[in-house]
């Protein structure tokens, strides 16, 4: 019974993880796409500012050349969106400073957390291998405790005769 329950409780936990992996991977592939349409976005009101900073310097020229009320109300005109332009350059630049903030937090998020299972995976291989050892080893054990106890009342019934001294080596006269 306790088997039964362990392996339900076992592949809901693995049903929960799948789920967890889906959920952190959409999550990296939504923050990944809104960074990248962020970073386009940049650039295409970089580009926009730069022509209008461009219209902006040759209306000034031309205004300089000749003044009048028209081209003074296209320089303004042109002033304003080039402030304009400005502006939502640099709150793109600030939103896609944060969404890569977000990107790069969601990412080495994901990224340990596959090493954190990826571990727990090999320590429970490793649990796993070293429980079917111990499975195996005490019977083992129980024989070679039995055969290390008979050895061991044959050494016992057994004399060991006594060692004979050697005399030391003689020396060699030297002439």
């Amino acid at each position: 019974m306790l088997e039964k329950e362990l392996a339900q409780a076992t592949k809901m936990a693995e049903n929960a993880h799948k789920k967890v992996d889906q959920l952190r991977k959409k999550l990296v592939s939504d923050s990944e796409k809104a960074h990248i349409r962020i970073k386009r976005e940049l650039a295409a009101s970089r580009k926009r500012h730069k022509v209008a900073k461009v219209r902006l310097k040759s209306a000034k020229a031309a205004l300089q050349k000749k003044v009048t009320p028209e081209n003074k109300k296209k320089v303004d005109a042109l002033m304003q969106q080039a402030q304009g332009l400005a502006e939502s350059v640099s709150k793109a630049a600030e939103a896609a400073y944060d969404a890569a903030e977000e990107f790069v937090a969601v990412k080495a998020e994901a990224v340990l957390a596959d090493r954190k299972a990826r571990a727990a995976n090999q320590a429970a291989i490793l649990v796993e291998k070293a429980a079917a050892k111990t499975k195996k080893k005490p019977a083992a054990k129980k024989k070679v405790a039995a055969k290390k106890t008979a050895a061991k009342k044959k050494v016992v019934a057994k004399k060991k005769p006594v060692a004979k001294k050697k005399a030391p080596a003689k020396r060699k006269a030297t002439k």
